[in-house]
């Protein structure tokens, strides 16, 4: 319906002039000096480059040895004992343990058995990699790591685990299973002693909130790390691997920073600790059980 003149209301802004033109793409700038002002921008908005220091990893640094500490002095708490046990976790965060009494014989049992583990094709490991949701199993090996200096399996009581494994080592889990559950039964009595050494230190408070926090969702406070280290490997490829590992346990002791781990060296040359007090490095005692302390516990 069109409006007649009568009916159009009297608005003085009903004339209002047009909006400016937009200024056409292209034009060049009213500055009479464009080089300059190029010139300019560019030396202002330059982002200066990042220049790393060439060393910036932690420095490894070689110790004596850590003291070794009787396993049968704990069970009698001789004074003097103690007073070396929190020194060394101090200073360093693990000690050494000797006399603890598991059979050398379920040492060396279990390693054996734990041999057929790493004999397993890359194929079949696939199946039981370890994940967030899943921390059992393999490592997970990428493509640039193959052909490295150390392997690593992680072994629990979880039955997911044991149908896997049987599913793919169907000759030797068995008794490579049953070789575990028997030595993890001797460490467990070690740990458990330490614990009570921890409870009286600590007036039972430490003591019995870690003992909670180590029992997991079906029942186990406790996991075996199965390492295999190669031999035959170029110095530099050796540096690379151990800077590797070393960042991974500074990530784990940052996941389980309550965590108690004894460590059956069996002969190592050298045993590494990377704590928030550094990297230390030490040549562990032939037939001592290495005792680490996360950083909650320190």
């Amino acid at each position: 319906m069109a409006l007649s003149p009568q009916s159009v209301p009297e608005n003085p802004f009903d004339f209002r002039a047009p909006p400016p033109s937009p200024v056409a793409s292209g034009r060049r700038s009213c500055v009479t000096n464009d080089e300059v002002l190029s010139e300019f921008l560019q030396h202002s908005l330059r982002v200066p480059d990042l220049i790393l220091p060439d060393k910036v990893f932690p420095r490894q640094k070689f110790i004596d040895n850590p003291p070794k500490i009787d396993f049968q002095a704990l069970n009698s708490m001789q004074t003097e004992t103690l007073p070396k046990i929190l020194d060394s976790i101090a200073t360093i965060g693990c000690f050494q343990l000797v006399n603890y009494g598991i059979p050398v014989e379920s040492i060396r049992s279990a390693l054996t058995a734990a041999a057929g583990i790493f004999q397993l094709p890359p194929q079949k490991r696939t199946a039981v990699t370890r994940s967030p949701e899943k921390l059992y199993g393999f490592e997970e090996v990428h493509e640039e790591d193959e052909g490295e200096v150390s392997e690593e399996f992680v072994w629990c009581k979880a039955k997911a685990l044991e149908l896997a494994m049987e599913g793919i080592w169907p000759a030797g889990y068995s008794n490579f299973s049953e070789k575990m559950e028997t030595l993890v039964a001797e460490m467990e009595k070690v740990a458990e002693k330490i614990l009570i050494v921890f409870r009286e230190i600590y007036q039972g408070k430490t003591g019995r909130y870690e003992k909670e926090k180590m029992e997991g969702e079906d029942g186990n406070g406790w996991a075996c790390y199965v390492y295999k280290h190669g031999g035959n490997v170029s110095a530099e490829k050796w540096r690379s691997c151990l800077r590797y590992d070393v960042m991974k346990m500074l990530i784990g002791g940052m996941d389980y920073s309550h965590t108690l781990c004894l460590h059956i060296c069996d002969g190592s040359s050298e045993f590494h600790v990377y704590s928030k007090k550094g990297w230390v490095s030490f040549c562990p005692h032939k037939h001592a059980l290495v005792v680490t302390v996360g950083d909650q516990t320190q």
